[in-house]
């Protein structure tokens, strides 16, 4: 009997045979896409570490309807039915992904654990840092008021020079002071001091300078790569691409950071009513603080300070630039500021917590401009899910893209005009539109920092453009002006 010896035909008909099976039986086929993604999660691992995943994405629907896929587990959905479906809190039986896993630095924190339970637990906790009800319940504590007089101190040095300045610069100098007092105990200083730059203690005992604020931007930018693919990890340690290794050496120099204010803390025996103390409160009604633990509060206040930080000051930053190039947006805000608050040096957050115009503007420029711009994954329950009569079964990724919801002309009209009129309609309407705001960056922080601003400074604005690109959040690269006192 003669030997079989498969010819290149034969190969190749095995080969296209084995790929039209995988073809046949996959249960995403009909749903479209970008050809690569049917295939690969490279092409999303790709456009996330390029900084442009959500502008792809929007492009991607744009292309090819309400429903793509983006990798061959992932399907995004833009329409607005599927907000409720996907992130209905208390409602949902969407769990979170594995993409979160990439977040983790050492135990999961409130926003990379997978656990309804203790999701529930921590949010309790740490949302509080984020609320008009901290500002009164911890202060003087965090000191929100005195790093703001500091703020504005150096922007008044600044003030009639033709120097320019980046103010999104100043602004990560100012949210990072507050949230370092809030989450540690003390302002790191950058106000003071004018630099990113802090002290960090390595794991092995060293101590050196690193820049903070680039630390947490690598850290977060990784951490959205790496979270597409259960093998992107792997695939970062291999490829010669210095975002990868300079990603991982922000991981671990946030993570050190952290560690070293939390144990300063800890061996100071300080009480202090803030999200630190509080957490640690929580767990001393459990059990002792054993190392576990004190790794689990490493984990938050390195939440806290990523996700309060970067929201806070590109959103401040983005709301200054839709502002002062919409001049009527700009001159009815005023007169609200003006007469709702006065010619003040720095208003109180009870002054601002009510302007109609004032919360409609913010809300109008998170919507426009989109903080958190992509869409957060899930993973679709037992029985599947139905879209547009296509059926996505149990497993699959799941996403709505945040920026293309708050662009959707079925849900605002124009959504690409900057129009905060659309939130001043009857609380009925405005709370139908709340629910289609899926960014962060609206607190009470963003609106005390934009009302000091508009009150208090004539800005000349020299960006042209609101350059901006996208780590884990849609982020503004900088914010170049000259200043000038108006009293």
């Amino acid at each position: 009997m003669t030997a079989f010896s498969p010819t290149a035909a034969h190969r190749r008909f095995i080969c296209g045979a084995g790929n039209l099976s995988i073809l046949y039986c996959d249960p995403l086929r009909q749903i479209p896409g970008p050809v690569l993604a049917r295939w690969t999660p490279l092409w999303l691992g790709y456009q996330a570490r390029m900084g442009r995943r959500y502008l792809a994405v929007d492009m991607a629907h744009k292309k090819y309807g309400p429903i793509v896929r983006i990798a061959p587990n992932h399907v995004s959905v833009a329409h607005p039915d599927a907000v409720g479906i996907v992130y209905g809190h208390g409602e949902s039986t969407f769990d979170k992904s594995k993409f979160y896993d990439a977040f983790v630095a050492g135990p999961p924190s409130v926003f990379s654990t997978t656990s309804r339970r203790d999701h529930a637990y921590k949010r309790r906790i740490v949302s509080q840092a984020f609320s008009y009800r901290a500002l009164e319940q911890f202060s003087p504590f965090t000191r929100t008021k005195t790093n703001i007089v500091a703020f504005v101190s150096r922007l008044d040095a600044m003030c009639d020079t033709d120097r320019s300045i980046d103010l999104l610069m100043w602004l990560n100098y100012l949210t990072f002071d507050i949230l370092s007092d809030l989450a540690f105990g003390e302002p790191l200083g950058m106000l003071a001091s004018g630099t990113s730059r802090v002290t960090v203690q390595q794991s092995d005992g060293t101590v050196k300078e690193e820049d903070a604020i680039a630390l947490v931007d690598g850290r977060e930018h990784l951490s959205a790569v790496l979270g597409i693919s259960a093998w992107f990890p792997l695939f970062a340690k291999i490829i010669p691409d210095p975002f990868f290794a300079y990603g991982r050496r922000s991981s671990t120099g946030v993570s050190d950071f952290a560690r070293r204010n939390v144990s300063k803390r800890l061996d100071s025996g300080a009480h202090r009513q803030d999200i630190l103390g509080k957490l640690i409160a929580a767990r001393k009604r459990e059990s002792k603080l054993d190392t576990e633990m004190i790794k689990e509060l490493v984990a938050e206040t390195v939440t806290l300070l990523s996700a309060g930080s970067d929201t806070t000051a590109s959103s401040v930053a983005a709301l200054v630039y839709l502002v002062k190039t919409h001049p009527q947006v700009h001159r009815k805000l005023i007169a609200e500021l003006e007469e709702g608050v006065g010619r003040q040096n720095i208003p109180t957050h009870r002054q601002v917590k009510d302007l109609a115009y004032l919360q409609a503007v913010i809300d109008e420029g998170l919507r426009h401009y989109a903080t958190m711009a992509t869409g957060l994954p899930r993973l679709v329950p037992d029985g599947g899910v139905e879209f547009f009569g296509r059926r996505i079964p149990a497993g699959t990724e799941i996403s709505v893209p945040a920026f293309t919801i708050q662009h959707e002309e079925s849900i605002w009209g124009d959504p690409d005009v900057f129009r905060p009129e659309r939130w001043m309609q009857s609380p009925e309407k405005r709370k139908c539109l709340s629910r289609y705001l899926l960014t962060f960056g609206k607190g009470p922080r963003a609106c005390l920092m934009l009302a000091t601003l508009l009150l208090r400074y004539d800005m000349d604005l020299e960006s042209e453009n609101l350059d901006s690109t996208e780590g884990f959040v849609h982020k503004t690269k900088h914010l170049m002006m000259k200043l000038s006192r108006k009293f």
